[in-house]
């Protein structure tokens, strides 16, 4: 269950959320099962951030941080992922179908498996799990 004060303050103000994230390094943010659907995140410091189950479906990620980053079973379908930082994020059941200029390039260093669903001409990596 997401953290309701961490939820709303990336709601209000994503500079806010990144300075929060600058001042408080060593909190993981706890944002599992939040609606985030069409939020425009840009620029976003996710890292290592716990996004579990999180409904992302057409939100702007342009350029967001989401290094090591609990993605498992997210629904990022129509979600604008250029420039996002993925390595080491755990995609596993992640739902990325029509996620827009995924790369992979991007989709490479992450951590995934069969369950995920990638754009359509995107292969799953060799080194995902079964």
């Amino acid at each position: 269950m997401a953290d309701r004060k961490q939820l709303n303050l990336l709601k209000k103000d994503v500079d806010a959320w990144n300075q929060w994230r600058e001042e408080n390094p060593d909190i993981v943010p706890d944002l599992s099962g939040a609606d985030l659907a069409n939020s425009d995140l840009n620029v976003a410091n996710f890292t290592g951030a716990r996004l579990k189950n999180a409904n992302l479906v057409m939100t702007n990620l342009c350029g967001a941080d989401l290094r090591g980053a609990d993605l498992r079973e997210a629904n990022l379908v129509g979600a604008r992922m250029i420039g996002v930082d993925l390595v080491k994020a755990d995609l596993r059941g992640a739902d990325l179908r029509t996620a827009e200029d995924l790369t992979e390039e991007q989709i490479a260093e992450t951590r995934g498996n069969r369950k995920t669903h990638l754009p359509e001409g995107l292969e799953h990596p060799s080194n995902w799990s079964a």
